[in-house]
């Protein structure tokens, strides 16, 4: 892999709308794509939102559209990899838009890095995380999913990423069929710790110092929001 700087947008604080954090993705994956746009990670909270993917279905959903539009849920069908799942508060959303060509690094390897930096990130707090499990996507801590992996990649440029259940209402997860998996309960990194506070700003570092180790990052450049959807 080759070094280089990354450019590392961290909007926790406050909600990003899916939709809108989704334009500033195909903003910046057109750029990488043409460009020698800096990589980018972007850090973020949904508000709450289900998000349908390429292989979703509606036996993915316990409860009717009306339902979940009655909990103030937005309902998106986008176009990564796998079923269905939940975004909301309290999880750590990354959004990585890297150029795999430039980085000279595959599909698999990427997928496989990503999954690492979330068991590096929850190793951090003496938690013991499983990734790679036969039949199941994301990252695991025992029988519990704690991380859901979905990405997408076009020209060589990554879409989409991980998210990471900190301090997540788990009740939004009791409506669907997450990621296809359906006998396997879902957690948090606050339920797996007990009493010890876990907080999104550091599980965001501590997640953003294992990208940039797995992937060889020499540099990391603090942007904002405004500057991202200024593009």
């Amino acid at each position: 892999m080759v070094s280089q700087p990354l450019r590392v947008c961290n909007a926790l604080g406050t909600l990003w709308k899916y939709s809108a954090a989704l334009k500033v993705q195909d903003r910046l994956a057109s750029l990488a794509s043409k460009s020698d746009t800096a990589d980018t990670l972007i850090l973020l909270e949904h508000p709450a939102t289900y998000t349908i993917g390429k292989r979703g279905t509606p036996a993915d959903f316990k409860s009717s559209e009306e339902e979940l539009l009655h909990l103030g849920a937005d309902i998106e069908n986008i176009n990564r990899g796998g079923e269905t799942t939940f975004h909301g508060p309290g999880q750590v959303v990354m959004y990585p838009i890297i150029n795999l060509r430039r980085l000279r690094c595959g599909a698999r390897a990427y997928v496989e890095g990503l999954e690492d930096s979330l068991i590096a990130t929850l190793g951090s707090y003496g938690l013991q995380a499983r990734g790679r499990l036969p039949g199941r996507t994301g990252v695991w801590v025992g029988e519990r999913k704690i991380a859901a992996i979905g990405v997408q990649i076009s020209h060589g440029v990554t879409r989409h990423g991980a998210a990471l259940n900190v301090t997540t209402d788990l009740s939004y997860f009791t409506h669907i069929v997450p990621c296809g998996i359906a006998d396997k309960e879902v957690t948090s990194l606050q339920k797996e710790l007990g009493q010890q506070h876990a907080s999104v700003q550091e599980v965001a570092s501590r997640f953003t110092t294992a990208l940039t180790q797995q992937f060889g990052y020499n540099e990391l450049i603090e942007v904002s929001r405004e500057q991202l959807e200024s593009l």
